[in-house]
C-alpha cells in the first residue's frame, strides 16, 4: 500500500519540478545567461529537487492552479534578484 502513496508522492514531485523549475530554467537562461543559477544549472536543479521533495506537501496547489505556479515563479526570481 505504501508504494501506492510513494508513487503519488514521486509523481508529484516530477510534476512540480516541469511546472516550476523548467519555467524558472528558460526564464533566467533566456534573460540572465551568466548568472549563477544559469551557469551551474545541474547544481541548482539538484537544490530544488532536494527542496521539492521534503516540501511538495505545501507546493501541491501550484499543480492544478496557474495563479499559483505564475505567483510562486514572480516570488522566487523576485527573491533571486534582490541580491544581485
Amino acid at each position: 500500500m505504501w508504494e501506492i502513496f510513494l508513487a503519488f508522492y514521486m509523481s508529484s514531485v516530477g510534476m512540480l519540478m516541469y511546472r516550476l523549475w523548467w519555467p524558472i530554467h528558460n526564464f533566467m537562461r533566456k534573460t540572465h545567461p551568466n548568472h549563477t543559477t544559469t551557469r551551474f544549472w545541474p547544481v541548482i536543479f539538484l537544490i530544488f529537487l532536494a527542496g521539492l521533495t521534503l516540501g511538495a506537501v505545501f507546493l501541491l496547489g501550484c499543480i492544478v492552479s496557474d495563479n499559483l505556479r505564475e505567483r510562486f515563479c514572480a516570488k522566487y526570481l523576485l527573491t533571486l534578484f534582490e541580491n544581485t
